[in-house]
């Protein structure tokens, strides 16, 4: 006779080795990406579901390109890219006169030293 009173653990237990930093997607991870990527991690870079990717690419309507290629799908990473804005260089305003926010080779280094090469106002 089994017992009235199961002890099951509904939720999983969470994985005290897991990365977080792993699910994560950085400007560093995408632009070491190669030329394209699954279906999968275009996804998750876009903020998609997998589930939901794979429906939108069935109907043409994933936000990107894409390939299939035999029974996989691929994304080229140029357009993904372009998506959120990581290949262009900062825009200036009207009021910047001397590039603030670029530095040398006219990319955003996005750190906390001034990278402006303004010199300051007395």
């Amino acid at each position: 006779m089994r017992s009235a009173r199961r002890t099951r653990n509904l939720t999983p237990a969470a994985n005290p080795d897991s990365d977080d930093a792993a699910c994560t997607w950085t400007t560093e991870r995408i632009l070491a990406l190669g030329a394209t990527t699954d279906l999968a991690t275009a996804a998750a870079i876009l903020g998609i579901s997998r589930s939901a990717a794979y429906k939108l690419a069935a109907r043409d309507a994933f936000p990107v390109p894409v390939f299939r290629a035999g029974a996989y799908y691929r994304v080229p990473t140029a357009p993904i890219r372009r998506k959120l804005h990581l290949d262009s260089p900062p825009v200036p305003t009207s009021g910047d006169t001397c590039g603030a926010g670029a530095d040398e080779d006219g990319g955003y280094s996005g750190g906390a030293r001034d990278t402006t090469g303004c010199s300051p106002r007395p």
